[in-house]
């Protein structure tokens, strides 16, 4: 189970509860296929013991070492009561006990406050702050050294402690623009370049696993021909499903017959197609132009120049990825309307306007993903 539901299940913050996990090894949890921490029916019973300490005004410390030393030694926590207080794992839980103690009386043991957020991001190593420049930081620190559970870690944070857009556009963004400024100076490797490529690309795809419910407008994305950075786009699609467009994504080095096809087929509101060169735009722009005839196309990358749009005759997105979920959310809505069609098309552009009122400054796409 994700910390959420554990939380929801124990009766405790999810801010103590990574505390409890990262001061004092309370918590255990293991990695899903998509790099989020997930918990077990073991963490669980830890959590309900240590609670039911806290009833008993054991402090949070204590009772964690009393239900650790009790798993250690086979027995209950109440054979544990008599772990002495003066052992290394104890003093060692004793000088951060004051700062953890902070955090959970701010958040109260329940539901998450204000007060719980300052005092978690407190209580988390520098390198867990959630302000996205320290976040980018460690991210980079990590990718560079190669280092996938701290890089987890980093990406755990950013994606709790901030909304998915956030994470998306203040963090994932901007740390490909700094990955290929690094890679341009030699400072990093293709390896590097590639783990992070892997490492985010993951981590979306555990978002994309609803992109076909709803019934909302439909979206085709994807890159012509010899493109196959695609990371900006994965990520537009994530922000798109959270606006309620449905999602079909054909990914890297997909050849425009196939994307018309797809279009033709899921009868789709707006077409995506993103690339880094001119290029890849101008050998196909008469087959784009066609399928411009039929739907909405829009283009995007650094490859949408003005000439190339002038050529294409197609739309534009911009930089801003919240702001360009509003634009297709309102082309999409006028014509589902001029069409006299119906579907979820309120729902898509409310959310769309609260993630465009919620959002941070967007990052330059990156170069590379």
């Amino acid at each position: 189970m994700r910390i959420g539901e554990l939380a929801a299940k124990v009766g405790v913050s999810t801010h103590v509860l990574r505390a409890w996990e990262s001061r004092y090894g309370l918590l255990r949890p293991v990695r899903s296929a998509g790099g989020y921490r997930l918990y077990g029916h073991e963490d669980e019973r830890r959590v309900r013991e240590v609670v039911a300490l806290r009833s008993q005004g054991v402090s949070a410390v204590e009772a964690s070492r009393r239900v650790l030393a009790a798993d250690r030694n086979g027995s209950g926590t109440d054979d544990a009561g008599s772990v002495g207080g003066g052992s290394a794992t104890g003093g060692a839980m004793e000088r951060v006990a004051g700062a953890a103690e902070a955090a959970e009386h701010a958040a109260g043991g329940g539901a998450g406050t204000a007060s719980a957020d300052r005092a978690a991001r407190d209580l988390a190593p520098a390198g867990m702050r959630t302000d996205p420049p320290m976040l980018v930081a460690q991210l980079l620190d990590a990718v560079t050294a190669l280092d996938e559970d701290r890089a987890h870690a980093v990406l755990d944070t950013a994606f709790t402690e901030r909304s998915v857009e956030s994470a998306i556009i203040d963090v994932l963004l901007p740390l490909f623009v700094r990955v290929g400024e690094m890679w341009e100076l030699g400072r990093i490797g293709i390896a590097q370049e590639h783990f992070a490529s892997s490492l985010v690309r993951r981590r979306l795809g555990a978002l994309s696993l609803t992109w076909g419910v709803g019934t909302g407008p439909v979206a085709v994305l994807a890159c012509p021909p010899g493109e196959f950075h695609d990371i900006v786009l994965l990520s537009f699609g994530v922000l798109l499903a959270r606006a309620g467009w449905r999602v079909r994504y054909l990914g890297p080095d997909t050849p425009v017959h196939s994307l018309a096809a797809a279009a033709r087929l899921t009868s789709a509101d707006a077409v995506v197609l993103a690339c880094r060169r001119p290029s890849g735009f101008r050998a196909h722009a008469g087959a784009l132009r066609r399928l411009g005839e039929e739907h909405p196309v829009w283009l995007a990358g650094r490859g949408a120049t003005p000439r190339v749009l002038e050529e294409i005759a197609v739309n534009h997105l911009g930089a801003d990825l919240v702001a360009d979920v509003a634009e297709l959310t309102r082309t999409a809505r006028a014509r589902r309307s001029d069409r006299g069609e119906h579907g979820n098309m309120a729902v898509a552009g409310g959310d769309a306007s609260a993630a465009a009122a919620g959002r941070t400054d967007a990052a330059a796409e990156p170069p590379s993903g």
